[in-house]
């Protein structure tokens, strides 16, 4: 990687966790119920939403759309949150970055309240700041809405960043904020799904991490 990174931003499920939300089923709820409340009902649970938002937002009704839709996605977070175990070597990484000085944010579709559980469960909400849940945005990835404003927050440039995620939605949405991105593989998406948008790196353990962030700090770290 050309130039030291300033900050790393992680997706959540997937990628510091395994994946877990149960999608089939989840995304089949999901049609029948953006379909009831008058939305398209076609593509990926993000897209639907983000079809739905389109709409909603500049009229005034995300509010309304929240109250609909966000129980159908909570009640499958809940039910990821049962099974999610952290990758191995998760809590290593962070705190080895943070050691040599490199901000780590996360930017998530999953909801507030599961993120929250369990990133206090596995002790990592020592090491993200700030974290973006799909509750503070409009849009979720892979629009880039939560990726800049983690960004501005960190005050660091999209060039000066790496995005690290599980999904197409993850490289589209760094990509468009300017970011480089690491896909770990046995995330949400398999391998093949990447073939037509190759990520920077594809990684098969988050330690490798450690080798694109740059000689920044301490060769000792």
């Amino acid at each position: 990687m050309s130039g030291n990174v300033e900050a790393v931003v992680f997706d959540f499920e997937g990628t510091l966790v395994d994946f877990q939300w149960r999608l089939a089923q989840a995304e089949a709820e999901l049609r029948h119920s953006f379909a009831a409340a008058g939305y398209a009902a076609a593509g990926n649970y993000a897209e639907m939403w983000n079809t739905a938002a389109d709409l909603a937002a500049p009229q005034g009704r995300l509010a309304q759309l929240r109250g609909a839709l966000c129980r159908v996605y909570d009640r499958w977070d809940a039910d990821a949150l049962t099974r999610w175990e952290p990758r191995p070597g998760a809590a290593e990484l962070l705190s080895r970055l943070q050691r040599r000085g490199i901000g780590t944010a996360m930017v998530s579709n999953i909801g507030r309240a599961a993120l929250a559980a369990a990133l206090g469960r596995f002790g990592f909400e020592r090491w993200l700041s700030p974290v973006v849940s799909r509750d503070e945005v409009t849009w979720m990835k892979p629009r880039t809405e939560g990726v800049r404003h983690v960004l501005a927050t960190l005050g660091v440039a999209p060039s000066a960043a790496l995005f690290v995620g599980d999904s197409r939605a993850d490289v589209l949405a760094a990509r468009a904020a300017g970011m480089r991105v690491a896909i770990i593989r046995g995330g949400e998406c398999e391998e093949a799904a990447f073939d037509a948008l190759p990520p920077d790196h594809l990684i098969t353990q988050l330690d490798e991490v450690i080798f694109l962030v740059g000689r920044s700090a301490s060769s000792s770290l």
